[in-house]
């Protein structure tokens, strides 16, 4: 019972670290996106997609929907860096008497 809970563990521990390097490579990708924005020349427009349509916003407001992203990712990363390690304790756990 014990290699199947261990098992179930491994699979989620897969999953959570494909989750989380999926949100560091978005993290970059905000990165660069700010990098881009603040780096135009203030002539040119800047659009945001929301489902079906684009909308024209202000360099302010990409900034702002960049950093208030930046955040959700950045608490999102450390709920699945606490589950992570959450993981790792119980595996411990359960091969230290199989040792």
């Amino acid at each position: 019972m014990e290699a199947v809970r261990a098992y179930e563990l491994q699979l989620e521990l897969q999953q959570i670290r494909t989750l989380r390097q999926s949100l560091e490579l978005k993290m970059k990708e905000l990165e660069y996106a700010e990098g881009i924005i603040t780096s135009l020349k203030s002539e040119r427009r800047i659009y945001r997609a929301f489902s079906d349509l684009l909308v024209e916003i202000t360099r302010d407001e990409a900034i702002e929907h960049i950093e208030r992203s930046r955040l959700v990712y950045k608490r999102e990363i450390e709920k699945l860096k606490k589950r992570e390690k959450e993981i790792m304790e119980e595996l411990s756990k359960l091969k230290a008497p199989l040792s």
